[in-house]
């Protein structure tokens, strides 16, 4: 590794505030305070919640036969990233990034609803269908339509700081909550301790990924300049898979680049054989496989085989490891790694990572209706 990454050495206070003029660094930097807030908060707001019946609505289900988490974009991925630490959840469980609640969901199973700004389209349309059919949705936002309907309906309302971060700067407040709602309705162990190591490491991690840390020793300065100016393909498997889907969509909306995403051993059976055929693709891609230090062995062998055929097809690979003990650890390990190399690769287009310009004139567009 050189000493010094290319293009992202002078970082004082005068270039970031140039670059980043909405503090996305300190967003990212906030990350284990965030997990901290989000869980004391949402644990104390959920007491005596669990079958206690409300004045227009009863109280969740104490004992739910499934679980149901609504969300989309940044709002949906701390739910990716809370089931993939539970993996022995009791019962069935599924994250909804759309306008229906599956066939089965009736009044036993909780539905938590998740949107950071309360006005997702999607995720109202869920809340309200989860109301028909006699469910009492659990809400997290920071106000909106849904922080509306959780008052108008004695909806439990567990609330996201409303200080307008973005949803994918905000994923601690918005992760937490569901994992103290698991909690407190049973389908969890006490994850305190888990929360508490997770957010050591992140402390940590601070320190040696923020913009003035040594560069030669600096994992997300060097994996910003490999990404620079290529196609991001990131892999994932088991754990990892949520993390993988994070790194896309930070690469997507912090530096404005296409990314892709996509888990092993899946990919396997399909995705191999797109690598065989465009050499010139081939040569503008780095994929970086997320590989779990405890995870299954028959996956991190398959890991290390499709990475050893993508290199002989031309492909650029990086191997990014977990780090931590628990699940939970483990995985915010990786995020923390791909926000803050996301927040570099923006830097290095000298692009500011908040706006998500786009994505907003489309929503204007939607809103407009269809002869927009």
């Amino acid at each position: 590794m050189t000493a010094k990454v290319a293009g992202l050495t002078d970082l004082g206070p005068a270039r970031l505030a140039e670059l980043d003029r909405s503090d996305m660094l300190g967003a990212i930097a906030s990350l284990p305070r965030q997990l901290t807030a989000g869980y004391a908060v949402a644990r104390s707001g959920l007491s005596g919640v669990f079958g206690k019946a409300g004045a227009a609505a009863p109280a969740p289900p104490a004992r739910p036969t499934g679980l149901v988490v609504c969300g989309m974009g940044g709002s949906a991925i701390g739910a990716d990233l809370v089931l993939a630490c539970l993996p022995r959840l009791a019962v069935p469980a599924v994250v909804v990034r759309g306008y229906g609640l599956p066939a089965w969901v009736g009044p036993d199973a909780l539905v938590v609803a998740i949107s950071c700004s309360g006005d997702t389209e999607e995720t109202l349309t869920c809340a309200g269908e989860a109301l028909e059919r006699g469910c009492t949705p659990v809400c997290i936002a920071s106000g909106g339509a849904l922080a509306a309907l959780a008052e108008e309906r004695s909806l439990p309302l567990l609330a996201v700081p409303a200080g307008g971060n973005s949803p994918r700067a905000s994923l601690g407040y918005l992760s937490m909550p569901l994992l103290a709602t698991l909690e407190a309705a049973g389908l969890c162990a006490d994850p305190a301790a888990d929360v508490d190591e997770t957010v050591a490491l992140l402390r940590a991690g601070n320190d040696v990924l923020g913009p003035l840390a040594p560069d030669a020793t600096h994992a997300a300065k060097r994996l910003a300049a490999r990404l620079h100016k290529k196609q991001a393909v990131v892999y994932g498997a088991g754990l990892t898979v949520p993390a993988a889907r994070r790194w896309k969509g930070q690469i997507n909306e912090n530096a404005k680049a296409p990314a892709f995403w996509n888990e092993l051993p899946e990919l396997d059976h399909n995705e191999l054989m797109g690598w065989t055929s465009l050499p010139h693709v081939a040569a503008a891609t780095l994929a970086v496989f997320l590989d779990d230090a405890q995870g299954d062995a028959r996956l991190l062998r398959r890991a290390a085989l499709t990475a050893a055929e993508l290199e002989a097809r031309g492909v650029a690979v990086e191997r990014v490891e977990t780090r931590g003990a628990s699940r939970l650890a483990r995985l915010f390990s990786l995020v923390q790694l791909g926000d803050y190399a996301s927040f570099y690769l923006a830097l290095l287009y000298g692009i500011d990572p908040t706006p998500i310009g786009a994505i907003e004139d489309f929503k204007a567009k939607l809103a407009g209706g269809a002869g927009a």
